[in-house]
């Protein structure tokens, strides 16, 4: 159980928030659905978006790019409710350095082991190679969890969304 999962949960217990549809470069995996999971651009495509100033923030990240649509960000307001994002850290300082209102949580895995079989559950088939890539990535970005409002610990999703929930309540609405 990863952040998506915490998020979809958190998502279908409080109807005041509306998944912030992202777009990436990359690849769908398997029983992703553009429009409804990401907006899959190709590089050109979000390349252009970048110079037309699209983008709340992006980053790029293992070769594909990663960002919000300004438009998906207005469309969710303009439903009249609160944008749940999952960004990494360096989209979340760049929210925050644009002065973007939010409640930053920063999800933590239990350990290390439990994450490192999670990349592996979660990324069969990627290399050994890239799969520690990304735990390096992973045991980097923790390193800035002192930048965010709060931290939940990812380890029982009852527990993990709860908290996120308890957290949302006060802080958001």
């Amino acid at each position: 159980m990863g952040k998506t999962t915490l998020c979809e949960h958190l998502l279908r217990l409080e109807r005041r928030l509306k998944p912030c549809i992202t777009a990436t470069t990359r690849k769908p995996r398997p029983g992703e659905k553009n429009g409804r999971d990401y907006h899959f651009l190709t590089r050109r495509e979000f390349e252009k978006g970048i110079r037309n100033k699209k983008f709340v923030e992006y980053t790029r990240l293992f070769g594909n790019y990663y960002g919000t649509p300004i438009e998906s960000l207005n469309d969710v307001f303009r439903q009249g409710r609160y944008p749940l994002l999952r960004v990494d850290v360096r989209g979340a300082k760049a929210l925050k350095n644009k002065g973007f209102k939010g409640v930053y949580v920063f999800i933590l895995p239990p350990d290390a082991r439990t994450l490192k079989q999670r990349l592996i559950k979660r990324q069969s088939k990627e290399t050994v190679q890239e799969i520690k890539k990304r735990l390096k990535r992973a045991r980097a970005e923790m390193r800035y969890a002192r930048d965010y409002d709060f931290h939940v610990i990812n380890d029982r999703i009852v527990r993990a969304v709860g908290e996120m929930r308890q957290i949302v309540k006060k802080h958001l609405y």
